[in-house]
């Protein structure tokens, strides 16, 4: 699979990754970030870029979570299946981040 450059401009920081992901995936992906980040500082008046995208990351995964449950029926995803692919999204971050 091809690895595509993608810049990020988030919260004063700008970087490259090697992802994956289509561009346009990606620019929804960061588009979803940004809004809950400027939602953080706008409504909560958290200034702190660390604290930012710490608050950001918590209300997009309780979302995530949230809609996850809506999702899942009785015998749906296990719990082990949840974890591995968790631990698949913070894996691909790390190598992103490298």
């Amino acid at each position: 699979m091809n690895k595509n450059l993608y810049q990020i401009n988030l919260l004063g920081t700008s970087f490259s990754i090697q992802t994956d992901e289509e561009t346009e995936k990606m620019d929804q992906i960061v588009s979803i970030l940004r809004e809950k980040t400027e939602m953080v500082e706008s409504d909560l008046f958290v200034k702190d870029p660390l604290k930012n995208i710490i608050l950001s990351s918590i209300i997009v995964i309780d979302e995530f979570l949230k809609e996850q449950q809506k999702h899942t029926v009785e015998g749906g995803l296990a719990s082990e299946e949840v974890e591995r692919l968790t631990l698949q999204i913070i894996e691909r971050i790390d190598r992103s981040l490298e």
